[in-house]
């Protein structure tokens, strides 16, 4: 999804939707509407939001900078909003023959030059070292949000539960930004090659508190479904669950079973499930 902001030298601003669509071909094609070639000459500072879900998008974002920068002024810079960096997940070459290809990415987004890049909970710290002009936000607002928007379940307390090693460091910054005291790390084991999930632990947590699992991507969801079948194992907890990019490439239905709600910053589904709390 591309949604455009423009802010004319009277500090006026509009939302500006480009038109996008794909030939039979395959190949994408935008188009910056009428009604905005006329006002382009004006634009002192353009931002665009995109929320890049598929490598199709990807190239959407791609033309539509370069629509935009066809119509403004030279020196009038664009900026760019994109809460999820694509690729981020593949930040190294776990076996031969396979691409770096968080670099390749992050060469596409530093070629278009923006004024900054705006990135919200990145899967990796590489893509932060990767991109030029690049702003992190962490997960700590949107965490923040849901344990306030939340009282009746958070209100008493809350333990923060990493899921696995590469989650920890980010749970623990976001656990002292939002003052949660309480912090637990479970650990699972990867195949690289297969990506399968040959293991899982989870901590014996001496608490009657709710715990939230806070990660910053929910694909498939495996990673929190062993979990939550590791922690059967171990007691009875109250599990709840954030990722600040909700994908849910396999829905909620299995999710549902074991955590008493799920709460994300970007919701890739757009189901409005009630179960379903979205942060942003």
């Amino acid at each position: 999804m591309l949604t455009i902001f423009a802010l004319d030298i009277d500090g006026n601003g509009r939302a500006i939707r480009p038109e996008l669509k794909v030939f039979a071909g395959g190949e994408a094609h935008v188009r910056i509407p009428e009604d905005v070639l006329e006002d382009a000459e004006r634009f002192q500072g353009v931002t665009i939001s995109a929320l890049l879900k598929t490598s199709d998008d990807v190239m959407q974002l791609l033309l539509v900078t370069d629509a935009l920068r066809r119509i403004i002024p030279t020196t009038t810079p664009i900026s760019l909003e994109m809460p999820y960096v694509p690729y981020a997940r593949q930040d190294r070459v776990c076996n031969p023959g396979e691409s770096l290809s968080a670099r390749v990415f992050c060469d596409l987004i530093n070629a278009q030059n923006y004024e900054y890049v705006r990135i919200t909970d990145p899967h990796s710290d590489v893509v932060g070292a990767l991109l030029d002009r690049v702003v992190i936000q962490d997960a700590s607002e949107l965490v923040q949000r849901v344990l306030l928007t939340n009282t009746a379940v958070f209100g008493n307390g809350v333990t923060f539960l990493a899921p696995d090693a590469g989650a920890r460091k980010r749970v623990l910054s976001i656990a002292r930004k939002v003052g949660v005291t309480d912090v637990v790390f479970a650990d699972k084991v990867r195949n690289t090659v297969t990506g399968e999930i040959t293991g899982t632990s989870f901590p014996e947590v001496s608490t009657d508190k709710p715990i939230l699992v806070i990660d910053d991507i929910c694909d498939g969801g495996r990673t929190f479904l062993e979990l939550a079948k590791a922690a059967q194992e171990v007691g009875d907890y109250e599990l709840h669950l954030y990722v600040t990019h909700g994908i849910f490439s396999r829905g909620l239905s299995e999710l549902r079973k074991h955590y008493c709600r799920i709460y994300t910053g970007y919701d890739w589904t757009d189901c409005k499930d009630p179960y379903l709390f979205v942060a942003n």
